[in-house]
């Protein structure tokens, strides 16, 4: 479709106000003459109140903004001094089954998670409650949680009961956390009754860093004492 002259007109007074936005300010002349129409009432308005007005929505979305920054700065500060918390108590357990009790009471009452089982390649790990993932449906998952963190895994309802037993059926949502230790091979499944608590898009980043943390705890535990000889093995 071919521009019109006033098409071809109103470009050209768009590019001369762009270019030269002082303009109006010397030609008061003008802004006697040019009026708006005022939104929602038909009536007329001066330039100087629509440009108010879009100021004000402009500025209204900056406060937005600027709030969901600071929105997300306060959650990764909380975040942060969850995860300071954590390895101070992993530093202070004494052995793997201690690396355990801490890690799980942290998760259920500092990161609010409401179902975690913990499973392992092998059952000869010396933790109450410890899932050793043996058979052939289970390995995919075992394989899963030593290759890193995921959210929005999908669960059958046979490893749910296996892993979360009767609360598993209401499960919604999970995630895993690895664990890649000489202590333990294996992760940490996390389970919620909220559908989007571990969505695909949740994000895994302070799963991988809890799994660094307690793999390093549990590989503290295993080294030999001074003077002992041996290989490693669970405290």
């Amino acid at each position: 479709m071919s521009e019109t002259p006033q098409d071809d007109d109103a470009q050209r007074v768009r590019a001369f106000l762009r270019k030269h936005p002082e303009f109006l300010w010397t030609e008061e002349e003008l802004l006697t003459e040019i009026t708006l129409p005022h939104l929602g009432l038909g009536s007329a308005s001066s330039l100087l109140e629509r440009q108010v007005q879009a100021l004000r929505q402009e500025n209204l979305l900056l406060q937005q903004r600027i709030a969901a920054l600071l929105g997300a700065a306060q959650q990764n500060a909380v975040l942060a001094r969850h995860l300071s918390d954590l390895a101070m108590a992993l530093l202070r357990a004494q052995d793997c089954i201690a690396v355990v009790e801490v890690t799980r009471r942290h998760l259920s009452e500092v990161f609010q998670v409401e179902q975690q089982a913990w499973l392992v390649a092998h059952s000869d790990f010396p933790v109450t409650g410890a899932v050793a993932l043996e058979a052939e449906r289970s390995r995919p998952l075992l394989a899963m949680a030593i290759a890193g963190a995921r959210t929005g895994l999908e669960l059958h309802p046979d490893l749910r009961r296996q892993l979360f037993e009767a609360p598993g059926a209401g499960l919604r949502s999970f995630a895993i956390i690895p664990l890649d230790g000489s202590c333990l091979s294996g992760g940490i499944v996390l389970g919620s009754q909220h559908p989007d608590r571990y969505g695909a898009d949740a994000g895994s980043d302070l799963l991988e860093q809890i799994g660094r943390l307690v793999s390093a705890a549990l590989d503290r535990c295993t080294l030999p004492k001074a003077g002992e000889g041996g290989s490693p093995a669970c405290a």
